[in-house]
């Protein structure tokens, strides 16, 4: 790094620098320095850099900073809306001030984010509505669009996000008219966020948006990436889960319904009583039914199933007439569009999309004739699976790995990556953080500039890691029982304020049980399922003495600062289901490759998801309470203490007596 480069950085975090002494409540931290000092490495370097950086680092001002000094070209990709709109709306414009630098920045979302007004105006014009009382959200977004400078549907309040409304009134990338059909392409909502952010100095996207790009199945970012000067992935954890999805090959019954709805509204409002459209259409949705049926009842399987194909007795033998009868359904309507061609752009782009599902359909009918010849996707080994649930059958090909795809993708550009969060590595049994797993499960090199800087907070001062005595294994019928027993003295103390953080919905539904046998009209129950995330997390910071039992979904993006939060109870170690098709087949790949799966993949896999829950205690320097944890493994099994080393320095104990006067007064306890 240039020296010129490096006083800049350090004079911004510097006690009496521009951040300090602008920004209320900016405290100078040497991790983070030193956080933005790597950074600003890896952009005169044009290098990677991988960053784990604990709760309270700073991690936002840490990588926004050197990337606004340097004036890169910056493209900010997050897990989370919440971040997301904390990016665009505060930190950016705060930090510009305190530097009194000027910088542009964009917010860029998913094509189906913004309202498209040539489909919105089709829809208002035909009076054809998905549901009889589509009209009254209809108005709402007629009179936003009017008045929005976005365009963005978030924007809207009081219309469901899963509203059927909703397809008719934004676009995909097959049912946009695009530039020279369009008439609103000049004034179009999609392409002023895209002109916005060609122009901005930093774009801030989600990783699904990032995904699509790399795996070629958007073109939203296609302009952006490459012109890039700097690549953060923030929440960079997350990133494999969502990105394996966008290059895996699949195929849905739902996309049938949807086409079928908007096909059959598209002939009969340009070709009227030329043909038999209800008809055509109908023998899609038969069609789609019979293959419903046939996996489900013919073969047999549960709903809400995943299973690999290939384990399927007589599957392409069962799924062949179901499939053929597709085939003849969707052909029939590509042909009805065919003698109409010409009649409407619209319904020329339909008769395009038509053709092109009908390949793909025919394509998986290749690929389920003979199901255990397929072994890879893109060159990769894969496996080919299927998921059944009361409204759909999807079929998915999935590769085993993202490195292979996402390494060739990178290679394409020559920027600065930066890839952070809170929780990237895990601990090996001396202590040293170990990076191995996310290194190799995005095709990083083993020799990528790895850094570790500890959370600021003193989890020693402020938390506590309690294992009850004698709680019974984690897989004994009265388990749920004696835990809920085992925090019933702590939850009294604490007058609530706690979380329940469970590894399956079972688990969650027998400690809510047990609360609930326990708990007077003192106490207030927040169960997940009985509201919305959003809902039950405001009514537990307004409700007094509350108690909230979740599952996986509250082990992350929950921050609840202050008293509010003083005791978080893990049922067991969260190792994830791996009876699924993919996770199975990736076992069986490590142990191909001569590697251990477990200590190889769902350790660190566990070890992530637990740091995570973990994280939710301590968000703030003056934060203080208890991790109650019912897994004994974690002292039986030699890799218990794996686990301990990636867990926060807190004391540990099994004595109640040293938690409870923790609780009654931390000073002293401590």
């Amino acid at each position: 790094m240039t020296p010129e480069f490096e006083k800049s950085i350090k004079k911004a975090f510097a006690e009496q620098g521009p951040l300090c002494k602008n920004i209320e409540g900016f405290k100078r931290r040497e991790s983070q320095l030193q956080f933005a000092l790597a950074v600003g490495e890896a952009i005169e370097n044009k290098d990677v850099a991988v960053v784990e950086a604990g709760t309270g680092t700073g991690k936002t001002f840490a990588y926004l900073v050197p990337a606004i000094l340097s004036r890169s070209r910056t493209i900010v990709s997050t897990a989370s809306k919440t971040l997301q709109d904390q990016l665009f709306t505060k930190d950016v414009g705060r930090i510009c001030s305190a530097l009194a630098v000027d910088c542009d920045v964009a917010v860029l979302k998913g094509r189906n984010n913004y309202i498209c007004k040539e489909r919105l105006e089709r829809l208002v014009d035909r009076g054809l509505f998905p549901e009889p009382d589509s009209y009254k959200r209809l108005k709402k977004i007629i009179e936003f669009a009017r008045q929005s400078a976005t365009g963005d549907k978030n924007d809207i309040p009081g219309i469901p996000e899963k509203d059927p409304l909703w397809p008719w009134v934004t676009s995909t990338k097959d049912n946009c008219l695009g530039k020279s059909k369009c008439p609103h392409y000049e004034d179009c909502f999609l392409n002023h966020a895209r002109a916005r952010a060609r122009e901005a100095d930093i774009v801030i996207v989600n990783h699904h948006l990032f995904m699509a790009d790399l795996s070629l199945k958007d073109d939203t970012m296609a302009e952006l990436l490459p012109e890039a000067d700097l690549v953060i992935v923030d929440e960079a954890h997350k990133l494999p889960d969502i990105g394996i999805d966008y290059f895996s090959d699949m195929f849905s019954l739902r996309e049938l319904q949807d086409f079928s709805e908007e096909g059959r509204i598209i002939g009969k409002a340009h070709a009227p009583g030329v043909i038999r459209w209800d008809d055509l259409f109908l023998e899609v949705k038969k069609a789609v039914l019979n293959i419903h049926q046939t996996v489900y009842r013919g073969m047999a399987l549960e709903m809400d199933s995943e299973i690999e194909i290939g384990e399927i007795a007589d599957f392409a033998e069962k799924i062949k007439e179901p499939f053929e009868k597709l085939v003849d359904a969707v052909s029939a309507i590509a042909s009805a569009f065919k003698t109409i061609e010409g009649a409407n752009e619209e319904s020329d782009l339909f008769a395009e999309r038509c053709g092109e599902l009908l390949e793909r359909i025919r394509a998986w009918q290749l690929t389920l004739a003979n199901p255990g010849a397929v072994k890879t996707v893109g060159g990769i080994p894969s496996v080919l699976w299927l998921r059944l649930t009361e409204q759909n059958v999807l079929f998915s090909n999935t590769p085993l790995s993202l490195a292979q795809p996402f390494t060739k993708a990178r290679a394409k550009m020559k920027n600065a990556w930066v890839l952070t969060s809170a929780t990237i590595s895990t601990r090996k049994e001396n202590g040293e953080p170990d990076f191995s797993y996310f290194l190799a499960e995005l095709g990083f090199d083993s020799q990528t500039p790895t850094y570790t800087w500890e959370s600021p907070f003193n989890f020693a001062y402020q938390a506590r890691f309690y294992l009850p005595k004698n709680l019974p294994g984690v897989f004994d019928e009265n388990f749920a029982h004696e835990l809920v027993e085992s925090a019933w003295p702590l939850l009294q103390k604490t007058q609530g304020r706690a979380f329940f953080l469970c590894t399956s919905f079972r688990s969650m539904e027998a400690i809510a049980d047990e609360l609930r046998l326990r708990m007077g009209a003192n106490f207030t129950l927040c169960v997940q399922g009985e509201a919305p995330k959003s809902e039950l997390l405001e009514r537990f910071k307004s409700s007094p003495n509350a108690v909230l039992v979740g599952s996986m979904t509250f082990w992350e993006g929950v921050d609840m600062k202050g008293d509010a939060l003083q005791l978080v109870v893990i049922d067991k170690m969260p190792f994830a289901q791996f009876d699924t098709p993919v996770a199975r087949a990736k076992k069986e790949w490590f142990a191909e490759q001569g590697k251990n799966p477990f200590m190889s993949y769902q350790l660190p896999e566990m070890i992530t998801t637990l740091r995570q829950g973990v994280g939710r205690l301590i968000r703030s320097e003056n934060d203080f309470g208890v991790i109650l944890f019912g897994d004994n493994r974690l002292l039986e099994k030699r890799y218990g203490k794996i686990v301990l080393e990636s867990l926060p320095e807190m004391i540990r104990t099994q004595e109640f007596a040293r938690v409870y006067s923790f609780l009654d007064n931390p000073d002293e306890a401590y």
